[in-house]
């Protein structure tokens, strides 16, 4: 909790409130407030009129209840307002993130376990598409989904085991990328095979189901 100026202000008046209390002299059965007041300067009404009450113990019930409830009006109103680690880290914002990327990262997961790794026309297609589906789509999703599967706000992305899992498999794909661009077939192909193994370990990072079961859905 921020302690500002009101507050600080706040406190004193309560301070000087019991003060003024604890020394009223009684005239009658009553807190003689205002001469307290006077020689005290508390505070007074809207119309300069010091503000009396019949006894000591009301005055000083009154003033607590009424001082407590500024107190907390300032409280709230002068705190700063923080998103909550929901907001931020898991909750809300990985709900919304598996809204935005799983459908991205499944169907990019279902065209690269659909291709024939020997044919390196079909490996070509997939990696120069820029469609959902690709390898240019799913790279982006991908990542971004692994990303959201944070504890804090403040943590680093690469400190995170879902992107950890995720930069293993990217780093397989680049091997059949660069394969690839040589025209080395087994390369390619022995590149692939390494990659789906990492890829299954990115999909259980992120909760989604292995890539056999997502490559029948």
């Amino acid at each position: 909790i921020f302690v500002t100026m009101k507050m600080k202000q706040i406190i004193v008046f309560i301070g000087c409130c019991h003060a003024a209390a604890a020394f009223a002299p009684f005239v009658g059965g009553r807190v003689n407030v205002q001469q307290t007041l006077d020689s005290h300067a508390c505070f007074s009404d809207a119309g300069g009129d010091v503000i009396t009450h019949t006894t000591r113990r009301v005055f000083v019930d009154d003033t607590i209840k009424g001082s407590l409830g500024i107190f907390i009006a300032s409280t709230v109103a002068s705190t700063p307002a923080y998103a909550s680690g929901g907001a931020t880290a898991g909750g809300a914002y990985l709900l919304s993130a598996k809204q935005r990327y799983n459908k991205r990262v499944i169907a990019g997961v279902k065209s690269l376990l659909s291709l024939d790794a020997r044919d390196l026309s079909q490996v070509e297609e997939f990696f120069s598409s820029h469609e959902e589906g690709g390898w240019e789509d799913l790279s982006a999703a991908g990542y971004l989904l692994a990303n959201a599967f944070r504890t804090s706000s403040t943590k680093a992305p690469d400190s995170l085991p879902s992107v950890k899992k995720w930069r293993a498999f990217a780093k397989e794909m680049e091997l059949v990328q660069r394969s690839l661009s040589k025209k080395d077939g087994e390369k390619t192909f022995a590149s692939y095979k390494n990659a789906e193994e990492k890829l299954d370990a990115y999909l259980e990072a992120v909760e989604l189901p292995p890539g056999m079961e997502l490559k029948q859905m």
